[in-house]
């Protein structure tokens, strides 16, 4: 058994995935149309760039700023160690798969799609697979609730400023009736979108993610430089100020700092069909890895850089550019037209729109591949599979519309979105790692059967992932405590 293992645990450090690489080049890629890293990098970083980041200065305001720092540092730690559970997982599914034909497994990843509920069905059977998707149900619905709200708020928003010259905030206490109509007629024209691309597949839709991708990198740093020449402006008294006024730590709001970091990080539920496209899967860990560090520096800055720029924080931190005129701070009032100032202007409160419009139906594709599983088989023969996979994708997607349409209340969509998206991140690829190591052990009797390519000293040990979802469950427990907070 030890020798077993040893040689095992040689070869996956030696060779990594380039016998895999060989063999996924010359065998079936189940209908998917490959692409390169660069591309699975574009398609990763839109799952994990969503709306989260435009919560967060609102969030480092309501529960300070070296906490929410803290939680976020620590939540691109845990997201990286959970991504490389993820990883795991997904190679581990394939070796037990592919070991059905007799032999040892050899974990590793291919071009077969292995989604969160068919890990937990592999593993943990029928509670496993119904725990991961009323998770993941949850937590879409949270989600996607808050990318429909926040395009129909955003395009609102710029219709009234552009078009109207007059100002338009959803989010407001009291917002006027135009305002509230505009609202419901942009939801109805993102419901037309994103229902007619959430019947498409992922790999359908890699050119113009690519795209959004730079987008999205180039709005963030357009962002990042106009709030820190605000702050630069502004002056150090203003800077001390803001920061007294907010406070380094308010424990009392737990819960709006946590759950809005980890919304903002949260993609490992998305990796089976983010990498399932990828060539070679030596890149996978490479490009997950990527995603999480690019996301989560830009995180930090956004949030900690949003709250000390401002005075008033809007929930949505993207409007906050509404009023930008590109002269003295950035804010303040010109003796005439600037064209840069419109530029901006267009350029960052364009950016949720662009940005929810391409991660609706990316999530509403995931969430609804994997509800499949639980249809009826006497309601999916009778349809076919392609059928059968669009309602799905419908049941996915519709519902969080209409959430959309009668609650608006941002803050706490966010909040909520957010501690169900910890669970999911990081709580599901744990409990995967356990029960997904202690099968092959018990299946094929020795260590080394649940060595996989990504497998780590300590880390991925059955014990240390054990550890890290018993933490998970006690730090949501503490986050719900303080939700109303």
């Amino acid at each position: 058994m030890a020798s077993e293992t040893a040689r095992l645990l040689e070869h996956h450090t030696n060779t990594g995935s380039s016998d895999v690489e060989t063999a996924d080049a010359s065998t079936n890629t189940f209908g998917v149309k490959p692409y390169g890293p660069a591309i699975t990098l574009a398609m990763t970083l839109n799952y994990v760039i969503g709306t989260g980041c435009f919560g967060l200065p609102y969030a480092f305001m309501e529960a300070g700023i070296v906490l929410t720092s803290t939680l976020l540092i620590v939540g691109v730690l845990g997201a990286i160690v959970t991504m490389n559970y993820t990883l795991e997982s997904l190679a581990r599914a394939e070796g037990v798969c592919a070991a059905t034909r007799g032999g040892s497994p050899l974990h590793h990843l291919t071009y077969r799609k292995f989604d969160f509920a068919t890990i937990g069905d592999m593993f943990a059977g029928k509670l496993g697979k119904i725990t991961v998707q009323v998770v993941m149900g949850l937590y879409c619905i949270g989600a996607l609730w808050s990318y429909a709200s926040v395009f129909a708020s955003s395009v609102a928003s710029l219709f009234f400023s552009y078009v109207l010259g007059d100002s338009c905030d959803a989010y407001a206490h009291s917002p006027s009736a135009g305002c509230l109509d505009a609202y419901y007629v942009c939801m109805a024209v993102f419901s037309a979108i994103v229902i007619s691309m959430v019947l498409l597949d992922i790999s359908d839709q890699a050119s113009i993610q690519k795209f959004l991708s730079v987008y999205r990198i180039a709005a963030l740093v357009l962002m990042l430089v106009t709030m820190v020449i605000k702050i630069g402006v502004d002056g150090s008294d203003a800077l001390g100020d803001r920061y007294n006024r907010i406070g380094a730590f308010n424990w009392g709001n737990f819960g709006k700092g946590f759950g809005p970091t980890l919304l903002a990080l949260n993609c490992q539920y998305n990796m089976p069909d983010a990498l399932q496209p990828l060539n070679p899967k030596s890149y996978a860990r490479k490009v997950a890895f990527g995603a999480l560090i690019i996301s989560g520096s830009f995180y930090l800055l956004v949030g900690l850089l949003g709250a000390l720029a401002f005075d008033s924080i809007n929930p949505l931190a993207s409007l906050m550019w509404s009023s930008y005129s590109g002269c003295g701070n950035g804010w303040d009032a010109c003796e005439s037209a600037n064209p840069f100032g419109v530029f901006v202007q267009l350029v960052i409160l364009i950016f949720p729109v662009v940005n929810v419009t391409s991660a609706y139906p990316m999530v509403g594709v995931t969430v609804g591949d994997n509800m499949l599983m639980s249809m009826p088989k006497a309601i999916t023969a009778p349809l076919g599979p392609s059928v059968a996979r669009s309602l799905c994708r419908l049941l996915a997607s519709v519902p969080p519309l209409v959430l959309a349409v009668i609650f608006k209340k941002r803050d706490f969509i966010f909040a909520v979105a957010g501690l169900f998206g910890f669970l999911l991140g990081l709580s599901i690829p744990c409990w995967f790692q356990v029960i997904g190591s202690r099968y092959c052990k018990r299946v094929w009797g020795f260590c080394g059967a649940a060595i996989t390519p990504f497998t780590e000293p300590i880390i991925s040990s059955v014990g240390f992932a054990g550890t890290f979802l018993a933490i998970t469950f006690v730090i949501t427990g503490v986050a719900i405590s303080t939700l109303n907070g």
